[in-house]
């Protein structure tokens, strides 16, 4: 008597297989019994084929052998019928579904023992133990992914609410762009899919909603459209119940609806539920991309467009919402701080003059010859040119701790108050023109002391 062993959950059993067709090491096929008798105890084969069944993961086989070797591994062999084919135990013809939850279409499958048709059960088994086990797997993963991810969560919308808080547009917003600078650096490099769940979806979003609701809170609406830091469709998006974050990731991880079908198991794999159902694959299709559209429209920015003082000044362009305010390029040196009603008030003034001739009169005396011409030196009066620019600002909210001195610059957004330019003075022996700026700064983006960078804001 033969002694044969076959996996199960708790071990190796011990079968005794002195039956035909049970042997792992039979020399051959065994022949049919009398009266067409099946070679084989149908109760112990199918003990042996469950508790393979049982045993079986997504991890048990190669593809091109996973039939032999499930068969192998419960101890069927193969055995000629009557008319000399090969057959081997089918476990359809026996066994009651082992498996209802996933083969879905187990009575719809053949009983016939001739080994191509018992082989499409094998298939069908082996396909359901693959899905089952490696589903299983992956949501167990997934879990703890989803932990993780969102733990961070909860950490950086801390963060971001402290941030929030912050009074000034300078304080506030600057801390906002900051916690975003310190996310996107702090981007993992393990697989893409699970390092944008930890850093592009949930915190991200509520982050980016954050900065522009700043930007608005504080009347700088325009700043965000101009110069803010906008919102490139990157992946960002919301994250959404744990069930379908889950199958998002466990169908990018498995390839599709059909994994563990291939060439070698097709034929069973029809008779086996997909590992997602149609409905799944309904509610996610494209639904990251649908979130991360989403989730660029609800920070997408106003349209508006710069307009500089100049502009403003010539009646030409104006910024929706924000009559009279324009960018203000960098200013000529402060030349004078004042305190007024508790505003700080500066004057920047700047002349520049030069000079011209006029009322020549040529000499007798050559210069220059040119293109065969002789040329011959003048006498001229010079006259003098001057360009004269006042810029007067009241300055609005200042970043913290920063003040502005005789001989800054600066530059940023300014509502323009008043704009004169005099009708210049013209003799021959003097021009003079002089302009006046009255301009009231509500944003500050730079700004210069000696040359040297004081501070530069978004």
């Amino acid at each position: 008597m033969a002694a044969g062993f076959f996996a199960s959950g708790c071990g190796l059993v011990n079968l005794q297989t002195n039956i035909p067709g049970l042997s792992g090491e039979s020399s051959g096929p065994a022949q049919a019994g009398p009266f067409g008798m099946v070679p084989y105890d149908e109760d112990e084969v199918g003990k042996a084929v469950l508790a393979t069944f049982k045993s079986w993961n997504y991890e048990s086989c190669e593809a091109h052998k996973c039939v032999g070797d499930f068969r192998k591994q419960a101890g069927v062999t193969e055995y000629q019928d009557a008319k000399t084919y090969i057959n081997h135990f089918n476990p359809r013809r026996t066994l009651k579904n082992p498996d209802p939850t996933w083969l879905t279409h187990w009575d719809k499958l053949s009983d016939s023992e001739l080994a191509n048709t018992a082989d499409v059960t094998y298939k069908a088994m082996i396909v359901a133990a693959m899905r089952r086990t490696w589903l299983a797997k992956c949501y167990a993963d997934y879990a703890a992914i989803d932990k993780q991810a969102r733990a961070l969560d909860a950490k950086w919308s801390v963060e971001i609410a402290e941030a929030s808080k912050i009074p000034g547009p300078y304080g506030r917003i600057g801390a906002l762009l900051g916690l975003r600078k310190k996310a996107n650096e702090d981007v993992p490099k393990t697989d893409p899919y699970v390092d944008n769940l930890m850093t592009k979806v949930g915190f991200q979003r509520e982050l980016r909603i954050a900065i522009k609701q700043a930007y608005e809170a504080t009347g700088r609406d325009y700043l965000y459209a101009i110069e803010g830091p906008g919102a490139p469709d990157n992946g960002v998006r919301a994250r959404l119940d744990a069930a379908t974050e889950r199958d998002m990731y466990c169908f990018h991880a498995s390839g599709g609806a059909n994994a563990f079908s291939n060439s070698y198991t097709e034929e069973g794999a029809k008779y086996v539920k997909p590992l997602f159902s149609d409905e799944t694959l309904k509610k996610i299709d494209r639904l990251r991309e649908k979130e991360s559209k989403k989730s660029v429209d609800e920070v997408r920015p106003a349209s508006i467009e710069k307009v500089y003082i100049e502009d403003i000044a010539k009646g030409e362009k104006e910024m929706p919402g924000h009559p009279k305010l324009g960018y203000m390029s960098e200013t000529n040196e402060v030349t004078k701080v004042t305190q007024n009603g508790g505003k700080t008030e500066l004057e920047a003034f700047y002349s520049y003059t030069s000079e011209y001739p006029y009322d020549c009169v040529e000499t007798n005396r050559i210069h220059s010859i040119r293109d065969g011409r002789i040329v011959y030196r003048e006498i001229c009066k010079t006259g003098k040119h001057t360009r004269e620019s006042t810029t007067r600002i009241t300055l609005g909210e200042m970043p913290e701790g920063v003040t502005v001195q005789v001989g800054d610059k600066l530059m940023g957004y300014a509502f323009v108050k008043q704009h004169e330019k005099k009708k210049p003075t013209d003799t021959k022996a003097v021009i003079k023109e002089t302009e006046l700026w009255v301009l009231e700064l509500h944003h500050l983006k730079s700004l210069q002391r000696k040359g040297k960078l004081v501070g530069q804001w978004f």
